[in-house]
């Protein structure tokens, strides 16, 4: 009969992969949080009672989330720059949108911040609260804020050892002399009552356990007997059951997803206290170390690639820039809308192209100069994109979408300068700075009042409502 051996230990999924764990005060205090949070969204983004005229306060539960995340990290995160850089911008978008809110302007530049912005903002926030931040080496804060989105769904084992470890903490906390006590018997026994619960434990117990069967048999017995039901209302007032167990419940599906992003934060903030990042030069050489595309083939998909943008470019030179009219049966709209996004999606697929050669291709003088070429190309296009959307605006009107694009445009122009700047200088951490353009360029356009820059603008060229 073969030997099955000794069963290894089951691996306790709050530990870190270096078999690190937080300690149970720490872990109380994280699932306080994920308590506090899902109740906060429940009120300020789910509790209304005209649903005609309520407007969620998301801007003002984004801001208490950013509290949170301070709070639960700041002992690891306060270390990196990019880390408050992040934090302080999220921080004023926040009091924006909630300024925004609170004068009553719910307009697209509110929901665009409120829904896109901040959210993206908070989770790279969170993502990099360990510290440990490479503006040399990003791409492992980029996979992780990509990841970071996905596991709640993914990594609910924790809940439930976080849970067990939070009622432990409770359960050996100091809860009165009687308790003390016999807890000081067992150790001086030479062996501790585990099973022994203290006076907090109780509470904390039959709160768990009664309050639910309560909330339910009151449902069922209103629902029963209209008399009861009756009586009912009359003691707790206008209070309706059935919305308040929905509340009740939606508060119970977001703590495990809000618990698991938490303690996914904080396993790897442990996990980064443990390892430090690598230094630059270590992260150079590993980058030289990572070359996987043959030059060659580099070489010759950009070079075909090059020679398509090179007739667009033609093309833009000899009708668009030339200053002719639009073809018959054109008008500005479909213009400037059938070709505006598509034009942006290339100069994306041509950055990507850009990072993708610069990073995994050897350098060759040729495969240089090729990446130069595209980002003169990448230009041509970006301006035919720029052109088509200023005639689309002198058309119909200047709108949040319209401005939020342009400016975007010009600070992409910026982006292919670094791009340039970064052939010539290695050590220029591009994906950083670009990052830091993009934040700055949108904090900055919502705080100088976009709709004081439309309503002048469309006032000036006597367009009342533009479309």
């Amino acid at each position: 009969m073969p030997s099955t051996g000794p069963i290894p230990p089951k691996r306790d999924p709050l530990a870190a992969p270096d078999g690190s764990t937080p300690t149970d005060q720490r872990l109380l205090g994280i699932a306080c949080a994920a308590v506090i949070l899902p109740i906060l969204c429940d009120r300020l983004v789910f509790a209304w009672s005209d649903p005609n005229t309520y407007t969620p306060w998301f801007d003002g539960f984004w801001l208490v989330a950013l509290v949170t995340v301070v709070i639960l990290f700041f002992r690891t995160a306060h270390r990196s720059r990019m880390w408050c850089f992040t934090t302080i911008a999220t921080a004023m978008l926040c009091a924006y949108a909630i300024a925004m809110h609170m004068a009553g302007t719910v307009d697209d530049s509110w929901t665009t911040t409120t829904f896109l912005a901040i959210p993206c903002l908070l989770m790279m926030s969170l993502q990099i609260s360990d510290g440990g931040f490479n503006p040399h080496h990003p791409w492992r804060t980029a996979r992780r804020w990509l990841l970071g989105w996905i596991s709640p769904l993914t990594k609910l084992n924790t809940v439930g050892s976080t849970l067990g470890h939070a009622l432990n903490a409770i359960r050996t906390a100091p809860s009165g002399h009687d308790d003390t006590a016999a807890a000081g018997d067992a150790t001086a026994g030479g062996k501790q009552h585990t099973g022994q619960m203290t006076t907090a434990h109780r509470i904390l117990l039959i709160i768990v356990v009664a309050v639910p069967l309560l909330i339910v048999l009151t449902s069922l017995l209103a629902s029963s007997d209209l008399v009861f039901d009756y009586a009912l209302r009359h003691v707790i007032g206008s209070i309706n059951i059935s919305e308040f167990l929905l509340h009740v419940l939606l508060i119970a599906i977001l703590f495990p997803f809000c618990l698991s992003l938490l303690m996914q934060t904080e396993i790897s903030n442990r996990l980064c206290v443990h390892a430090c990042a690598p230094s630059t030069a270590a992260a150079a050489q590993t980058n030289q170390n990572e070359r996987t595309i043959d030059t060659t083939v580099a070489a010759v998909v950009l070079a075909l690639v090059l020679l398509l943008y090179a007739m667009f470019c033609a093309i833009q030179f000899a009708f668009l820039f030339s200053g002719r009219q639009l073809p018959d049966g054109y008008t500005y709209s479909q213009y400037a809308r059938e070709g505006f996004f598509q034009l942006l999606a290339v100069v994306g697929v041509n950055l990507a192209g850009y990072a993708l050669v610069l990073c995994k291709a050897r350098r060759t003088t040729p495969l240089t100069g090729m990446l130069i070429v595209l980002i003169g190309e990448t230009a041509v296009i970006l301006a035919s994109a720029l052109w088509r959307l200023h005639l689309y605006i002198d058309a119909y009107g200047l709108t949040w979408l319209r401005l939020e694009s342009m400016t975007f445009m010009w600070m992409l122009i910026a982006v292919l300068i670094l791009c340039l700047v970064r052939l010539f200088v290695p050590r220029l951490p591009l994906a950083t700075i670009g990052f830091v353009l993009v934040v700055v360029w949108y904090v900055a356009l919502v705080l100088t009042n976009p709709n004081l820059i439309i309503d002048q603008y469309n006032t000036a060229r006597n367009i009342t409502d533009a479309i």
